[in-house]
């Protein structure tokens, strides 16, 4: 049963990231380019909130959420129903580290949208989940794996500072303040991140949260023999959502990959 920390710290992602659509129409395109009649479920894993799910839900396909974090599920639960969606979603409690035996399927298409790729923090971990997503992938299936390039302008603070990322109003008149600081371990590709919600009260008081996350960055070509050494066939990798190439002033690394 999820927490009051835990639907806190759902909600504050909520906040954040439901207004955030600049990868919608990629998704959305690219899912019903491969099934016109929505015959077929797609999969997310890492889904959060819903943000991308809702929006595919909206378009009229059927989506399974797959997420560690119950509370995220049940804001993602909720915000399906507000939408009328609620049918075509179907929320799986589990760790995407280890899905095996909880992916129905077959899938048309599976993703991990906006780095959440980077929460799985080993090599096992990466080739456990591309391996259990490609026995759920139907055979025409695709994978797309979006992820932030791991240039160090892009990246989360490195070396301890504190940086304000965000302010975002909530619905009772109280604002919510994002922080973020962290270090960068880089003989492990990983950041170690800390996230600070301060929540400011109409009537001036305020209450922090925090969470601590272990982002694990992935360069292009290790991505590409890890792709391949779990099955797959790189089709595409985009440097946008607008289906650029990807380059050395790239904000995104868009890989598409056939099972």
């Amino acid at each position: 049963m999820s927490t009051e920390r835990d639907r806190l710290l759902a909600h504050y992602y909520d906040l954040e990231y439901r207004g955030y659509d600049a990868d919608l129409d990629f998704f959305v395109q690219l899912a019903s380019s491969m099934d016109l009649e929505r015959a077929h479920p797609l999969l997310e894993l890492g889904c959060g909130t819903g943000r991308v799910a809702l929006s595919l839900a909206e378009a009229g396909f059927r989506v399974t959420c797959v997420d560690i974090s119950e509370a995220m599920l049940e804001v993602c639960s909720s915000q399906a129903r507000q939408w009328g969606v609620n049918k075509l979603l179907t929320v799986v409690l589990a760790d995407m580290a280890n899905p095996t035996g909880v992916l129905a399927g077959p899938y048309n298409l599976a993703f991990c949208a906006l780095n959440t790729f980077a929460y799985l923090r080993t090599t096992e971990e990466q080739l456990a989940m591309l391996s259990a997503v490609k026995l759920s992938l139907a055979g025409h299936g695709l994978l797309v794996l979006d992820l932030t390039p791991p240039w160090p302008d892009l990246l989360p603070p490195s070396g301890g500072e504190l940086v304000h990322q965000g302010t975002y109003p909530d619905s009772d008149g109280a604002v919510v303040r994002k922080l973020v600081t962290g270090y960068a371990e880089p003989s492990m590709q990983t950041h170690h991140v800390t996230l600070i919600y301060d929540r400011e009260e109409p009537d001036g008081r305020v209450r922090r949260v925090s969470q601590q996350l272990d982002l694990r960055w992935t360069g292009r070509y290790e991505m590409e023999m890890l792709l391949q050494l779990a099955g797959y066939t790189l089709e595409s990798l985009y440097g946008s959502y607008e289906l650029d190439e990807f380059g050395d002033e790239s904000e995104r690394m868009i890989f598409v990959a056939r099972a």
